[in-house]
């Protein structure tokens, strides 16, 4: 009842609050009478009766505003009255109100931006029912570990405690029967595969999965039915497929006649018969999944040749499958964890044991909410340092925004002494100032929100390659609000602590004197030392902000100077990629030399050569190498492979420093042959000539040694980062298969100038045959400095916002200097001072403030270098060049931006700053 009570009051008093203040401007004005007559009858004058009334009962205004704060919502209408309030003082200053609004707005619009994108690639989840009891098996170990994710054969092992999250198919089928701590168990992995459409063909991404992944998963479908679990009954028992909400659009522009159409997967016909829900894009964080087959389609579909067979179903030896959990209810994951490594024991280790120890290895339960992560380590250093850097950036606004703040609270001082006479509290004021700076804070964060939402798409475009389509997806939820909703009220705590304070310490006499002098003016001075303090952080934080900027800019610049040991220039990139379905028996291998010779008499093509991956950036392709002749290592010694084609040292422009290259002696039936690079050379023949040395190397590819034929230069393979690693190049049509080929034409013109004959040569010889990945090689060189391109214009953005934003502040702060010490000038030149002492004091004293944040700056940068060291390349966090650039680039920038004020100074006339006083 007591509640209800005070309910209804509250709101008696919030809408009724015109009668409600009549009837007590009535009840105080009858009390004011009542006093007075009592004084007139006890014989005061009628002068004074009045006003000693007015002195007993403490003030008109002071009872009034006594009473409003005693009812039930005071509070609420006190705080409407200071956000009008607030609103008026904003509206009387538009000019720095849209200066203060627009700098928020992009320091926090910058801050929503690259959180959407961090939270998208570090902290999303999958878009599934319940992904928080969802588990990733992966085999863990800490001597040694099954290296192949995906299509990997057992044998291949690696030292270094690595882990794995593949599984072979018969190991799933026994993990499927422990139905007493798993309630679903999902199948998946991925694979490129030639879609062909109405006659048209390309590369995408198929997800395989089991036939239970969407029930299991909660997935339904827009369009049509998605897979089931009896389509997944056994080997090509569900020639069907799903795809997604992406593909449908671009491939179908959303026709509900997609649905029952027949698409060709690697030359398989299969029916289309869904479309999966619009925010599933597969298992895989950061690979979008077109299309969705049952996995039992792998012998049709995916055909891998092992064993004299082309399914991997019932061979124990590939390890190829990927695999999420979800556990019972109630159910502890070390139980779950425990039963399932035995389960799996007991299916795969007679095979484990065949080829080596692996008692050490057991099955290990990982969080799986975001199914199998590619992401999360890739983006998570250059997530926190850009996180780091705009919050770097929000803070400087807010301290220049506190400066400025702090010269109006100056002007304002006469307002607040004002206020304290007349009776205001010291917390009410600072409520009110308070208030005006949240309600600027308030329109930075929603002018903020907007520029996030409105580039929500440029981090990831500018970060993430296109084929991580899933990362374009961004999505403003709760969370994004919610963070835009923090960092706009923590700014606004931020730049208006310094203001409020100042303003509370106002006393109510000194800043009404006329002329400015008393205590009003010592308030004055702290608050131009506040000031100045502010600047000094502003420096030390465009420091930080310039230093990181140079840092990532001279990384860039020597990237761009590593030599790479192959050509460059007029180098056109294509990739093709047969069916595995297609072109059997040698067949594929014919394609490839009839390609090469059709690509070769193209006008204006020099050169043309196949290999398995370009030189740099493309991938990895490993392989064993022992030497023959030579003890077994316990481990087999694993480098790099590259199957090439006769012309490519000539077409790559690669040195070869002894011995030969392919040539036409080297045929498919001749013996086995192979180019070793110098780092290969150094690490097993490192005083003898490894030419005519013979070694082996996988049998599934060589079932007999290789000869060693030459030595060729180093090149860079992963990125322009990474040492060289020891590679051989093989003869591609010496191995058992041939896959799919990287293309490279060395064009006498603009590479573009070939492309379109290029594409008419390869449809010519097989419609269904996709030309993939086109690009120069200037183009594939510089993606793998993309992230440090992004860096160095990122920061370098940062690092003129910053030092704008600090010369503004230098200038504020010196230009109101100047202005309070007119006539201190005034006197100083009547005295005898000249425009030039004058102008040096000034500039010393913005020189000093640029040299303390300087040193304070490079200080904070240093201490903050081990998040950026390995980032960089060529160069420390402490690189004496860029603190140099960087402290004189801020000291120059400082003088200039007080250059201003200074000059203003020293043209001062004495005897107008003495009549201004």
């Amino acid at each position: 009842m007591n509640v209800l009570l005070r309910v209804g009051s509250f709101l008696r008093n919030i809408f009724g609050r015109q009668r409600i203040e009549k009837h007590l401007d009535a009840e105080v004005r009858g009390y004011v009478e009542m006093l007075t007559d009592e004084k007139l009858a006890a014989g005061v004058p009628v002068e004074r009766a009045r006003r000693e009334a007015l002195m007993e009962m403490g003030g008109e205004a002071q009872v009034k505003q006594a009473v409003r704060d005693g009812r039930a919502g005071s509070g609420f209408e006190t705080l409407w009255q200071d956000v009008r309030y607030g609103w008026r003082m904003l509206r009387r200053s538009p000019g720095f109100t849209v200066a203060a609004v627009l700098s928020l707005g992009l320091g926090i619009g910058a801050n929503t931006a690259i959180f959407t994108f961090a939270k998208k690639a570090l902290y999303d989840t999958l878009p599934v029912k319940d992904p928080g009891s969802l588990r990733l098996l992966t085999w863990v170990s800490g001597h040694e570990q099954v290296v192949p994710p995906v299509w990997g054969d057992l044998s291949a092992t690696e030292t270094g405690g690595l882990r794995s999250t593949s599984f072979s198919y018969p190991v799933l089928e026994a993990l499927r029967q422990k139905t007493d701590v798993i309630e679903e168990l999902v199948a998946f992995t991925d694979t490129g595969i030639t879609a062909t459409v109405d006659g048209i063909a390309e590369l995408d991404t198929a997800e395989m999965v089991s036939g239970n992944a969407f029930s299991a998963l909660g997935i339904g479908a827009q369009a049509g039915r998605v897979l089931q679990a009896s389509d997944d009954t056994g080997p090509g028992a569900g020639p069907v497929a799903v795809i997604s909400d992406g593909y449908w659009a671009r491939r179908f522009g959303r026709s509900p006649a997609a649905v029952g159409k027949v698409i060709a997967l690697n030359g398989v016909p299969l029916t289309i018969v869904g479309v999966s829900a619009k925010r599933f894009a597969g298992l895989q964080m950061g690979v979008a999944t077109e299309i969705f087959v049952p996995m039992t389609m792998q012998p049709q579909v995916v055909p891998r040749a092992q064993g004299g067979t082309t399914s991997l179903l019932a061979n124990p030896q590939s390890w190829w499958v990927q695999v999420l959990a979800r556990k019972g209810s109630g159910i502890p994951d070390a139980r779950a964890e425990a039963e399932l490594d035995a389960a799996m024991r007991q299916t795969a280790m007679p095979v484990l044991d065949a080829t080596k120890d692996l008692s050490s290895f057991h099955l290990k339960l990982e969080p799986g909410a975001r199914g199998l992560d590619y992401l999360h380590d890739y983006f998570k250093k250059p997530s926190y340092v850009l996180m780091a850097l705009a919050g770097l950036v929000l803070v400087l606004a807010c301290v220049n925004l506190a400066n400025l703040l702090l010269a109006r609270a100056a002007a304002r001082q006469r307002e607040m002494s004002t206020r304290f006479a007349l009776g205001a509290g010291r917390m009410r004021i600072l409520r009110q100032v308070l208030t005006e700076s949240l309600l600027l804070s308030g329109m930075g964060g929603a002018l903020g929100l907007g520029l996030g939402y409105a580039t929500r798409g440029v981090i990831p475009w500018l970060l993430a390659p296109e084929e991580n389509a899933t990362l374009h997806l961004v999505e403003f939820d709760w969370r994004v609000m919610a963070f835009t909703a923090v960092v706009a009220v923590g700014t606004g705590v931020l730049f208006g602590v310094a203001p409020a304070w100042q303003a509370m310490r106002a006393e109510s006499s000194g800043a009404l004197k006329d002329g400015g002098h008393g205590s009003g003016d010592v308030r004055g001075r702290q608050g131009v030392w506040a000031g100045k303090a502010l600047v000094v952080v502003q420096i030390a934080l465009s420091t930080i902000l310039l230093v990181s900027a140079g840092l990532f800019v001279r990384t860039l610049v020597n990237l761009g100077h590593t030599a790479l040991g192959f050509r460059e220039d007029h180098l056109l990139l294509f990739r093709l990629n047969p069916p595995r379905t297609a072109q059997v028996d040698g067949q594929r291998l014919a394609l490839y030399q009839r390609l090469e010779a059709k690509l070769a008499a193209i006008p204006g093509v020099r050169s043309v050569t196949m290999t398995d991956i370009a030189l740099i950036g493309d991938g990895n392709s490993g392989a064993s190498f022992h030497v023959s002749g030579t003890p077994r290592e316990k481990e087999r010694f694993r480098v790099q492979t590259n199957g090439v084609s006769r012309d490519f040292f000539q077409t790559m422009g690669i040195e070869i420093v002894r011995g030969r290259g392919f040539g036409s002696q080297d045929t498919a039936t001749s013996p086995k042959v192979a180019v070793i690079n110098r780092t290969l050379a150094r690490r097993y023949f490192p005083n003898e000539d490894p030419v005519g040395k013979t070694f082996d190397t996988d049998p599934e590819d060589f079932a007999v040694p290789l000869t060693i034929v030459g030595v060729a230069a180093d090149t860079k393979h992963d990125d322009l980062r990474s040492a060289t690693p020891p590679t051989f190049y093989a003869f591609y049509e010496q191995r058992a298969e041939a896959g799919r080929m990287m293309v490279a034409l060395h064009t006498a013109q603009e590479p573009a100038s070939v492309l379109n004959a290029a594409r008419a040569v390869v449809a010519s010889m097989d419609g269904n045959l996709p030309i993939t990945d086109v690009r120069t090689m200037q183009e594939q060189v510089a993606s793998t400095m993309t992230n440090e391109r992004i860096f160095a214009e990122l920061t370098s953005g940062f690092g003129v916002l910053a030092l704008v934003l600090a010369s503004i502040g230098i200038y504020g702060i010196m230009a109101y200097t100047v202005a309070r010490r007119t006539s201190e000038i005034g006197i100083r030149m009547a005295l005898g001072a000249r425009s030039a002492q004058v102008l040096g004091i000034v500039l010393r004293e913005v020189g000093w403030m640029a040299l303390a944040g300087v040193v304070l700056g490079v200080g904070a940068a240093l201490g903050l270098a081990r998040l950026v060291s390995s980032m960089l390349y060529g160069l420390r966090p402490w690189d004496p060049a860029t603190l140099a650039g960087v402290a004189g680039l801020l000291m120059g920038m400082s003088l200039l931006a007080g250059l201003g004020p200074a000059l203003r100074a020293a043209r001062i006339d004495p005897m107008r700053a003495l009549r201004h006083e």
